[in-house]
């Protein structure tokens, strides 16, 4: 490495640290909940607040959650702390955002510990700029807090078992264990499972005890649903068999293909195709890489390399076996796998997809910030779209300007490429995201159902299986069903109801003035209606 490059990237972990934080935290207020799954753990949060219970807190005047809950005791403290106790929009994505920027910061250690500094920046930047990884880190969900706690008790055993001996060796297996409870307080007993059936065949292909390593990733999967089971007992003490039967269908009867109902059943290819367009942009730099490499080699693995097959190949293996598959299941892989993709990016014999992969993402950083300038004077149809604040054609100057710059300048097409994309990222998030999500969230709906003065009750007939998830956050967790038009028609004057589509409504008309609301909900592709009490 010549010493200009090694001055550039002597304070590479800051740069990594602004580069991660500028391009997540600033932004995650800007786009409302458009979606079901957002608001459905944002008003965990609420509940709690509210009802001051933490251990099963309830919403929808009685759902309980579906899962344990350390995302909701995580939003439920930083809103305390940073928001006067408001669950806003941003509060209840910074357990996310937070929990990726600590997963790429000890993912920087961890590859610059095994390959260097100039090729931990690389993976940090393309992990980073991973589509999926991303938009998790962008999202009230529990996947991102989940897959940072997995990912960082690899790293951290892994530094334990390589590099460390004596009482750091069992401090660095303590805070693995640590990571692993929370993981199994975020999703359930895979946060440990997983993590340690993961790094167990990593060990033995190391060729450690076969007994050894077994017993001690055995012990520390099981102990490390110590504080997971506590949780689950106190729980049971409130929710009964109701809590009982929920959380044996989330975390087993979904696992092996056992639920009542179908949820997001794919077939088999359904795995590799998201891990595809989630590792985009990159994806198009492998396809170049591979149709330009005209020698093929093979080197022995080194450690960092071997735990990266091992997770990415029993990650994806893993979430093969149930019927239900989603491409956030695959988050615990994407570090691994943009592992090897930064060995590919940085390899010599990959010069020439570098510089087809640097003119392919600069072109696209010009036409993409022109195409959102162009919704503002353009009528499209079928394309809502909201309006670009005036620091927004700021933002996408950036990517605008550096794709211009490759044109002009074709200087160095690793640095161009990792600044391009990561500028590109960051108009997405900043105007992109806001510009054509906002306009599908339900608060938009909320001037008619509130009509200048919060109504008496607001309820939902008649399905049970019906769920207003985002209506239910923005009405500050107001929503009730209500069972028959009998019981509807005994509700005061300023009653409001919201109805799903198609419902049986037969005799409501005589209580309630009808009328269409949205023409499809966030939750539901079903349109709503909402009907006052005359």
């Amino acid at each position: 490495m010549n010493s200009r490059y090694s001055t550039l990237i002597r304070s590479a972990f800051p740069v990594v640290l602004i580069a991660s934080f500028v391009l997540l935290v600033p932004w995650l207020g800007e786009t409302l909940f458009y979606s079901k799954g957002e608001p459905r753990e944002a008003i965990v949060g609420v509940s709690i607040l509210e009802g001051g219970n933490w251990i099963l807190p309830t919403n929808y005047g009685g759902d309980i959650p579906y899962k344990p809950p350390f995302l909701g005791w995580l939003i439920a403290i930083f809103a305390a702390i940073f928001n006067g106790g408001v669950v806003s929009e941003f509060i209840s994505r910074l357990p996310s955002a937070l929990a990726a920027i600590a997963m790429i910061c000890g993912g920087y250690f961890w590859a610059k510990r095994a390959k260097g500094e100039r090729f931990a920046l690389i993976f940090s930047v393309i992990t980073l700029c991973s589509f999926e990884v991303f938009r998790a880190a962008l999202a009230c969900r529990l996947d991102m807090v989940l897959t940072a706690c997995m990912v960082g008790a690899l790293y951290t055993m892994y530094a334990a078992e390589e590099h460390n001996r004596g009482s750091r060796r069992a401090l660095l297996y303590l805070l693995a264990w640590v990571l692993m409870s929370c993981a199994c307080l975020t999703k359930g007993p895979v946060g440990s499972f997983l993590t340690c059936f993961i790094f167990g065949v990593y060990l033995l292909l190391r060729r450690r005890n076969f007994f050894a390593s077994l017993f001690k990733m055995l012990v520390l999967a099981a102990v490390a649903t110590l504080p997971m089971i506590w949780w689950g007992y106190e729980a049971y003490q409130q929710g009964g068999e109701h809590f009982y039967n929920l959380m044996m269908e989330e975390n087993f009867d979904r696992l092996f293909s056992r639920m009542a109902y179908e949820s997001h059943v794919q077939p088999f290819w359904y795995n590799f195709v998201t891990l595809a367009a989630g590792l985009l942009p990159w994806t198009v730099f492998l396809l170049a890489a591979c149709f330009g490499r005209k020698k093929s080699f093979s080197t022995a693995l080194s450690p960092a390399a071997l735990l990266s097959v091992c997770a990415a190949v029993l990650t994806v293996v893993f979430y093969t076996i149930p019927d239900s598959k989603r491409s956030v299941y695959l988050l615990p892989a994407y570090p691994f796998i943009c592992y090897g993709i930064t060995c590919v990016f940085e390899s010599a014999s990959a010069a020439g997809a570098r510089r087809f992969f640097a003119w392919f993402i600069s072109i696209l950083a010009i036409l993409a910030p022109v195409a959102l300038i162009a919704t503002q004077f353009v009528d499209i149809k079928g394309l809502s779209a909201g309006t670009i604040p005036w620091w927004g054609y700021i933002i996408l100057l950036i990517p605008f300007a550096c794709g211009v710059a490759w044109i002009v300048n074709r200087h160095s097409p690793l640095g161009h490429t990792l600044v391009t994309v990561w500028s590109m990222f960051l108009a997405y998030v900043a105007v992109g995201m806001p510009l054509f999500l906002n306009p599908k969230s339900d608060s938009v709906a909320l001037e008619r159902i509130c009509a200048g003065n919060p109504p008496a009750v607001i309820n939902l007939l008649p399905d049970e299986k019906f769920r207003l998830y985002s209506l239910n956050y923005y009405l500050n967790d107001k929503l009730r069903h209500v069972a028959t038009v009998e019981e509807a028609a005994a509700y005061p004057r300023g009653t409001v109801l919201l109805i799903p589509s198609g419902s049986d409504t037969t005799g409501i008309s005589d209580y309630y003035t009808v009328e269409p609301l949205l023409p499809r909900s966030a939750d539901h592709r079903n349109k709503v209606d909402i009907a006052f009490r005359k």
